[in-house]
C-alpha cells in the first residue's frame, strides 16, 4: 500500500517541518529518477522524499553522506510551506555563502503526476528535476518556468472560508443521494479529500469541515482504514472506513510506522542509490529464476533411450520408409507397430541422426543439469546475502557495485548509464555481427529500424524471447557456423534457454512483418527455416562484444 495524500495533510507536516527543522543546515540533495526518490542531506538528520506511486512516504533518517552523485548546495532551511490546497510541499533553501538567489525544493503528490523539481528561487527556473515531464498545462523540464499546478479552483482555501450558506447550496444543488453529495463537495470546496469527505456528508458537514480546516485542533494521527495504516493531523471518526485511530508523536513517526507496516524493505535502503538495490535484487530474481527453471527442465526431462530406439528403428526398416513422408508406421524389434514422425526433407539416415541428437541433447542435460543447478542456487544465496546486507547495513555498497559491474542500456533521459540501443553486440566466429534485441518493445525497434531487408532474422519457436539479426547482405545463405550461433543467442535469450535443444526459427528480416494493433515484440515471419540449437553459455561469452 503507498502513502495516500491530501492537502490537509500537506499543510500540518509542512508546519511539523517548519517547526522542528528551521535553519537546519543542507549539505547536499539528491534526485533519484530512477527510485522516484529526493534525498536532503541535512548536517543532523537526512529526509528522504518517496515520489514513487508504490510509496509515498517522507522519511525522516539519520544524518549521512551524500551520495557520489548527489548535488552540493550548502544552504539553511529558512521555510517549509505548502501549496493551498494541493498536496505539495516547499522547501525554501537560502545559500550559507554566496550571492546566489537560492532555490526551492518542491515536492508534488498530486494525482498521478508525482514529481520534484529545483527552482530558482526569484527566477523561477527549474534547475533540476526528477522526472522530466511534458504536461498540457505545464513543462516540468530543466531550463523551463517553473509553473504551480493548475488552480483546483475549490472555494474556500483563501482566508474568506466558506460560509454556511454556500456549503448549504452545494449540497442542496447535488441533491440527495449521498454519491452524488460527495462528489459535489470533492469539486467544490477546498480541503476535501476521499480521506476526509465521508464525515462531512451529513446535516452537520459545515461544522465538521470548520473542524478540519482549524489548524489549532491539528496533531498527529495513524488511522486503521481498509487499506492499512494512515497518518492524518486528525482522528476522521467518520464511520466512512476509518477505523479506531492512534495518537503519535508526530506526523513524520506516524509515516515511518505506516511505511513500516505497508513495506518489507528496511528504511535504511532509502539512502543507497536505487539503481543500485534494484540491480542486486534482480541478480537475486534471476539466479533464482534460473535455478527454478533448470529443475522444471530436469522434471521434464524424458527417458532418452525410447527416443535413441526410434533411430534404431528407422536405420532397421530404412527400406519401408516412403520418400517425402511426413510420418511412417514401422513394426519395432518385438513385433508392434510404431508410428514415427520424420522430417519429409530429409533421407531416413539423417532423420534417425536427428533422433540421436536429440537422445544425446537429453542425456547431457540430465547429466549436467543438476550440477548447474546446484551453481544457481548457490548463486542466488550470495546475492540473497548481499540484498539483506545492504538492509542491515553489513555489506558495503561500493563493493555491491563493483561486483554488479557497470550498468548499460536503460530509458535515456532518467539517469541510466551507457547505450540506448535496442540490442547487444556479439561477433559470430566469422566476424559477423550479431544484435540481440534486449526486451519485446526494442524487439520492434531492432527488427523494423537497426536492420536491413537482406538480414537475417532469427527467433526461438514458440517461446518468448528476444529477436536476433544476423547481419549480411548477399543473395546466398550465411556460413552455417554463423547461422548455428546466431540462432544459439536466441535460444539463450528466450524462454527456452535452459532446455536442452531449443528450435529456431530464421528467415530473411525482409520477410517479417508487423500486424497492425499487435503488442510489442509481435511480428509475423515468412518463408521461415528451423535450426536445433543447445542454448550453450559458453557461446555467448565466446562471442560478446564489448558494449
Amino acid at each position: 500500500m503507498s502513502m495516500r495524500w491530501d492537502p490537509l495533510i500537506a499543510a500540518d507536516l509542512a508546519r511539523e517541518l517548519e517547526d522542528r527543522f528551521h535553519r537546519a543546515r543542507l549539505r547536499a540533495f539528491h534526485l533519484d529518477g530512477s527510485a522516484r526518490r529526493v534525498l536532503l542531506f541535512f548536517r543532523e538528520l537526512t529526509l528522504a522524499l518517496e515520489l514513487h506511486p508504490t510509496a509515498g512516504w517522507l522519511t525522516r533518517l539519520p544524518a549521512a553522506d551524500p551520495l557520489p552523485d548527489s548535488l552540493s548546495l550548502a544552504s539553511r532551511l529558512i521555510q517549509v510551506r505548502a501549496l493551498p490546497d494541493e498536496s505539495a510541499l516547499v522547501f525554501s533553501l537560502q545559500r550559507v555563502r554566496g550571492r546566489d538567489e537560492g532555490v526551492e525544493l518542491v515536492a508534488e503528490w498530486i494525482g498521478n503526476r508525482w514529481n520534484a523539481a529545483v527552482v530558482g528561487y526569484r527566477s523561477r527556473v527549474i534547475r533540476h528535476v526528477l522526472v522530466s515531464r511534458e504536461e498540457r498545462e505545464r513543462s516540468l523540464t530543466v531550463g523551463a518556468p517553473y509553473e504551480p499546478p493548475p488552480s483546483t479552483g475549490r472555494e474556500g482555501a483563501g482566508d474568506a472560508g466558506l460560509s454556511r450558506e454556500r456549503w448549504q447550496e452545494i449540497v442542496e444543488e447535488a441533491g440527495s443521494e449521498p454519491e452524488e453529495r460527495r462528489r459535489a463537495l470533492l469539486r467544490t470546496v477546498a480541503y476535501t479529500s476521499s480521506l476526509n469527505v465521508e464525515g462531512l456528508l451529513g446535516d452537520d458537514g459545515w461544522h465538521r469541515w470548520r473542524e478540519l480546516m482549524d489548524a489549532s485542533r491539528w496533531g498527529a494521527w495513524l488511522l486503521e482504514t481498509s487499506r492499512g495504516l494512515q497518518p492524518y493531523p486528525l482522528p476522521l471518526d467518520d464511520g466512512g472506513g476509518s477505523g479506531p485511530a492512534t495518537r503519535t508523536e508526530s506526523l513524520l513517526e506516524a509515516m515511518v510506522q505506516a511505511r513500516s507496516a505497508a513495506t518489507d524493505e528496511p528504511a535504511r535502503l532509502l539512502l543507497l542509490p536505487g539503481r543500485l538495490v534494484e540491480r542486486a535484487r534482480d541478480r537475486l530474481r534471476r539466479a533464482e529464476g534460473k535455478a527454478r527453471g533448470m529443475q522444471r527442465q530436469l522434471d521434464q526431462a524424458r527417458d532418452p533411450e525410447p527416443i535413441r530406439a526410434l533411430g534404431d528403428l528407422i536405420l532397421a526398416r530404412y527400406g519401408q520408409i516412403p520418400q517425402g513422408a511426413e510420418t511412417a508406421t514401422l513394426t519395432d524389434f518385438e513385433g508392434s507397430p510404431v508410428e514415427v514422425e520424420l522430417d519429409p526433407t530429409l533421407p531416413p539416415h539423417e532423420n534417425a541422426a536427428r533422433y540421436y541428437d536429440e537422445a544425446a541433447r537429453i542425456e547431457r542435460a540430465r547429466t549436467e543439469l543438476p550440477s548447474r543447478i546446484e551453481r544457481a542456487r548457490a548463486e542466488a544465496a550470495r546475492w540473497r546475502t548481499i540484498v539483506e546486507g545492504l538492509g542491515s547495513g553489513e555489506v558495503d555498497p561500493g563493493e555491491v557495485a563493483r561486483r554488479l559491474g557497470p550498468k548499460t542500456g536503460g530509458r535515456p533521459g532518467t539517469g541510466s548509464e551507457g547505450p540506448t540501443l535496442p540490442y547487444r553486440r556479439f561477433r559470430s566466429s566469422g566476424g559477423l555481427e550479431i544484435r540481440v534485441g534486449r526486451g519485446a518493445r526494442k524487439n520492434d525497434d531492432l527488427t523494423f529500424r537497426h536492420s536491413s531487408p537482406d538480414d537475417i532474422w532469427l527467433h526461438t519457436r514458440q517461446a518468448a524471447g528476444a529477436h536476433v539479426i544476423l547481419r549480411w547482405n548477399q543473395d546466398d545463405n550465411p556460413p552455417r557456423r554463423d547461422l548455428v550461433e546466431a540462432a544459439t543467442l536466441a535460444a539463450l535469450n528466450s524462454e527456452a534457454r535452459h532446455s536442452g535443444s531449443v528450435p529456431v526459427d530464421w528467415t530473411r528480416r525482409k520477410y517479417v512483418r508487423k500486424p497492425r494493433k499487435a503488442p510489442p515484440g509481435a511480428v509475423v515471419p515468412d518463408r521461415i527455416e528451423t535450426l536445433f540449437v543447445e542454448p550453450d553459455p559458453e557461446v555467448a561469452e565466446r562471442l560478446k562484444e564489448s558494449d
